[in-house]
């Protein structure tokens, strides 16, 4: 009888060792099967990164109605966002420089209608792109300082894709009258940007 209760307690071990065993191995081959799709998720993550397209800047336009509308459309939100700034800021400098975009971004706008018109061609409405519409929605949201450091911040990349687009069309344009405007219009472009410059150095 001993033996036998000997040998039943023996084949127990060995079970519950077994059972452990095989319960190690479960859990070993858990973790390498999450480690896996671990890596696998990773790596589609990495291949997905790896094939998305860059996020590039739309191309500078080198016809004439694409010109156009563009430079239409940002004398129109330098006008409107500035005169926002004369009927909102109560800071003199903003003012100024708000008073200076209406009075310049209006012979520019008659500069290219003029262009146009010797091309024999004619500048739609013009009508706010969807950033600067939204750029509109942040200034009307906007009271007090917080309204001149939005305007402000607004102005300086504004005015440098206007003066991009200014220089590429002079220099690759395909219609010489509106080449003509664009090139009156960079030095324009230029002293806004020099005083943006300047008015930031002052509010930091």
């Amino acid at each position: 009888m001993r033996v036998v209760a000997l040998a039943a307690a023996v084949s127990l071990c060995a079970l519950a060792a077994c059972s452990s065993h095989k319960s190690e191995q479960t859990a070993d081959s858990n973790v390498m099967m999450a480690n896996d799709s671990l890596m696998a998720n990773n790596m589609a993550a990495e291949e997905a990164m790896n094939t998305m397209p860059a996020n590039t800047a739309a191309p500078l336009p080198n016809d004439a109605a694409t010109f156009i509308s563009t430079a239409a459309a940002s004398d129109l939100y330098e006008t409107q966002s500035s005169q926002l700034a004369l009927d909102t800021s109560k800071d003199k400098d903003v003012r100024d420089f708000a008073q200076m975009m209406i009075t310049d971004h209006a012979k520019t706008t008659k500069g290219l209608k003029d262009a146009a018109k010797k091309a024999g061609m004619t500048v739609p409405t013009p009508e706010l792109s969807a950033e600067q519409q939204q750029m509109m929605a942040a200034l009307h949201a906007a009271s007090g300082d917080a309204f001149d450091q939005t305007y402000l911040q607004q102005q300086l990349p504004a005015h440098q894709k206007a003066l991009a687009l200014m220089q590429n069309y002079a220099e690759s344009g395909d219609t010489p009258a509106l080449q003509d405007a664009a090139k009156t219009a960079i030095p324009i472009v230029q002293k806004h940007i020099a005083r943006l410059e300047e008015l930031t150095k002052q509010g930091g």
